[in-house]
């Protein structure tokens, strides 16, 4: 199999995993994964991101519970909405990254006041920092499976930013994007179907 080969078969095979075992991550894995996260692109190669790493039980237990009664307060807000019992349950999966031996809170620069007053409201999207964060989640989590560890970017427990930026000490500067469980895995998720490239493309010729 040639490198493009294997690349195409490595996009296509990498799996979002949940469940995993109870080994641990080395460090110099952990740091390589990083460094390899570190050569996605960035918005005029800032390199805005931020990894935040955690291994200690007890602190990705204060960030699972945060994330649950953040969660709870806006379940019960929409109790009484037809999507209400269909939060419940998705919500009930975004606290899962406490029992991943390693979280990694990604994180980006946040939009400066410079920047909002002279774009606005598309600041955020325009200033590219979220972005460029995100695609290195995504070299970190290519790089976690060509090493034979799972991984999964987790977005529901960014409803309690604050509450976990509060609890990483992340500071004002930075705001975090996702949370990205790793692990030996301890399950083999089957490939979910994928949208044809029909339904998803259009063409302006």
């Amino acid at each position: 199999m040639t490198s493009a080969e294997e690349l195409l078969s490595a996009l296509r095979s990498r799996r979002s995993v949940r469940r995993f075992t109870s080994d641990p991550v080395a460090r110099e894995t952990i740091e390589r994964l990083i460094e390899l996260a570190a050569w996605a692109p960035s918005a005029g190669n800032r390199q805005d991101w931020f990894f935040t790493v955690v291994t200690a039980p007890a602190l990705k237990e204060r960030m699972a519970d945060v994330v649950r009664r953040r969660w709870d307060a806006i379940v019960s807000a929409s109790k009484d909405s037809a999507l209400g019992e269909e939060l419940a349950r998705y919500a009930a999966t975004f606290a899962g990254f406490a029992a991943a031996p390693v979280v990694i809170a990604v994180s980006a620069r946040k939009v400066s006041g410079f920047e909002t007053r002279l774009m606005g409201e598309v600041a955020h999207a325009a200033s590219g920092s979220y972005a460029s964060a995100a695609m290195a989640a995504q070299n970190l989590m290519l790089a976690a499976h060509a090493l034979g560890l799972g991984s999964c970017c987790m977005t529901g427990a960014v409803a309690a930013r604050d509450e976990i930026a509060a609890l990483l000490d992340l500071g004002r500067k930075h705001e975090l994007v996702c949370l990205v469980a790793v692990g030996v895995p301890a399950e083999t998720p089957r490939a979910p179907a994928r949208k044809p490239v029909t339904e998803i493309t259009r063409f302006l010729e």
